[in-house]
């Protein structure tokens, strides 16, 4: 099952404020690396960089490489996807993400944004780490 999360679910699990769905949805996938692949973007490990301590940055890295997790460049979004999210009234952010997540094929969105979370008719689900982890755990 292919999974993009939004830089919102790594900051809970690993920043000073953290969400306990959050740093379960991420045990989750650790246990399970045949279930889940995960996919992100460049501009997802720079929005995390940004905000988490520098040790925080060191333990999310060493989860990605423990899973074999490649970072995508941003360049490869065809930009016209990212102006279709933006036509949805999205933040520029948040519409890379979405063109993102379509872009790999992911069958899931892993958000606490409200703003993805009002989103219907779109190639994959868009669910909080609650739901996910109620539904596929």
């Amino acid at each position: 099952m292919q999974l993009v999360l939004d830089t919102n679910e790594f900051i809970f699990a690993y920043g000073h404020e953290r969400k306990a769905s959050c740093q379960a949805l991420l045990g989750e996938i650790a246990a399970r690396p045949r279930k889940y692949e995960l996919k992100i973007s460049r501009t997802i490990v720079e929005e995390v960089r940004r905000n988490i301590a520098p040790r925080s940055f060191g333990d999310f890295w060493d989860f990605l490489e423990a899973l074999g997790v490649a970072v995508d460049e941003d360049w490869r979004i065809p930009f016209e996807m990212g102006a279709r999210y933006e036509a949805l009234r999205l933040k520029r952010g948040d519409a890379f993400v979405g063109a993102y997540a379509e872009w790999t094929g992911a069958q899931y969105l892993i958000s606490e944004n409200r703003h993805f979370l009002t989103l219907h008719h779109l190639p994959f689900r868009i669910l909080r780490a609650e739901q996910f982890l109620a539904r596929h755990a």
